[in-house]
């Protein structure tokens, strides 16, 4: 229990960082100084949609795991 529990600390942590990084990019894209002021915008956000999807892929990945070992324990009992 308590190794899901410092997982899931980590993962919550991931997301928060990587709001605050989607939060600073929004905040940065109007004072971009180039011919397009969209480039930041067109590469960072598809990488955060990716990044929230793998973060949250991971994060079913250890409760699939943390219940399958609860249910294994509870048969062998």
């Amino acid at each position: 229990m308590k190794e899901f529990t410092l997982k899931k600390i980590f993962v919550w942590l991931m997301l928060t960082i990587n709001l605050l990084f989607a939060f600073v990019i929004g905040l940065t894209i109007p004072l971009l100084e180039s011919e397009s002021n969209f480039n930041l915008g067109f590469v960072m956000i598809p990488l955060l949609v990716i990044l929230n999807y793998v973060i949250v892929d991971r994060y079913h990945y250890y409760l699939k795991h943390t219940k399958r070992n609860e249910e294994e324990l509870d048969a062998n009992i």
